[in-house]
Order: structure tokens, then C-alpha cells, then sequence
């Protein structure tokens, strides 16, 4: 049988490592920061009276956020702010090139969890798009489109000091788009 001071000593040689990794975890508060990653773009480009071509590709995106975040135990809520770029895609028609760009501008409340270092989060909030889309080739024309529609994401970040990273998934229920999604890694510093 083991003594209640065996049980103490065992219980402090494996918990002093997690408690080492909770100091690495700063308080909330304002931050900055960075994401690349690839874009999903689902859209039907408009063509002649015929029909519409059937735009379905990735692209290289990027996006810069701040926003601000009130640490709690264990619960993290706040909101973020950031611009957007979903890159440009475009695809081969038979004699005309469609191609596709797509931006934002979009705002978030955030809810998540955490222990020490790492934690998940959810998102939820709206983007004011603006997709402007290009037929080059047999069929000659410009349409650019904007409006504001909802717009969610999941996330996991690791947090060293005042440095957070993350990876994150996000949707945009645009209109005008079949698909618009972000799949992104970056970085932010809280202040």
C-alpha cells in the first residue's frame, strides 16, 4: 500500500512539468498578428448567354487580424478583426480563361478553452466580401460583386510567453460563392 506521502511526492514529480508549461501562457489582452495558408474557391463565373463557367479551385491566401481576448480560467472569450485575401484563382473554358479574386474585410467573436500552453476555439461572425470576376478570351467581360454575409471557423493555438501560434479552418457563407474556405497557420503577439 502506498503512503499518503509516497502518493504526495508521486503527484508533484508528474504534475511539475505541466505546471512549468502553464507559466508559458500569457494573460489575455490585445493582440496582432499573421496567417498564410490556401483558400478554397467554389464560384460560377458568368459567361455569355449560354451559361456560366464552373470556377473550383485553391489559391495562395493570407490575412492580418488584431482583436482582444479576456483570459479566464480555463475560458477564453473576445473578439477579432482583420482583413482577408483569398488569392486568385482562375481555370481553362474551352477558348476563354475565367478567373476569380477574392477579398474581405470580417469580424469575429471567439469562444474557446485552454490548459496551460494549448487551446481550441471556436468562431462566429460576418465578412464584407468583394469578389471581382474576369472571362478573358472568346467571351470579354468584368463583374465585381460585394455584400456582407455570416461566417464561422474553428482553431488550436499553442501560446509561448506573449507569442501565440495558430492553425485554423474557416467558412464564408458568401452568396455568390458555392464555397468559400480558408485553411491557415500564423502567428500573434499579445500585448
Amino acid at each position: 500500500m502506498i503512503s499518503s506521502r509516497s502518493l504526495t511526492l508521486i503527484l508533484l514529480v508528474f504534475s511539475a512539468p505541466f505546471y512549468h508549461l502553464s507559466c508559458a501562457h500569457a494573460d489575455g489582452g490585445w493582440y496582432l498578428g499573421a496567417s498564410t495558408g490556401r483558400s478554397l474557391i467554389e464560384i460560377e463565373v458568368p459567361g455569355n448567354a449560354s451559361g456560366v463557367f464552373g470556377l473550383d479551385e485553391s489559391a495562395t491566401a493570407w490575412k492580418g487580424f488584431g482583436g482582444y481576448v479576456l483570459d479566464l480560467p480555463l475560458l477564453d472569450f473576445g473578439f477579432e478583426g482583420g482583413y482577408v485575401d483569398f488569392g486568385s484563382a482562375s481555370a481553362q473554358f474551352q477558348g476563354v480563361e475565367a478567373s476569380v479574386d477574392a477579398s474581405g474585410v470580417n469580424l469575429w467573436g471567439i469562444a474557446g478553452a485552454d490548459l496551460g500552453p494549448l487551446g481550441v476555439y471556436g468562431k462566429l461572425g460576418a465578412i464584407a466580401w468583394s469578389l471581382d470576376t474576369r472571362t478573358t478570351g472568346l467571351i470579354d467581360q468584368q463583374l465585381d460583386k460585394s455584400g456582407t454575409d455570416m461566417a464561422y471557423g474553428i482553431g488550436a493555438k499553442f501560446m509561448l510567453w506573449s507569442l501565440e501560434f495558430r492553425a485554423e479552418y474557416e467558412r464564408y457563407d458568401v452568396s455568390r460563392a458555392e464555397n468559400l474556405s480558408m485553411l491557415s497557420v500564423g502567428a500573434s503577439w499579445v500585448f
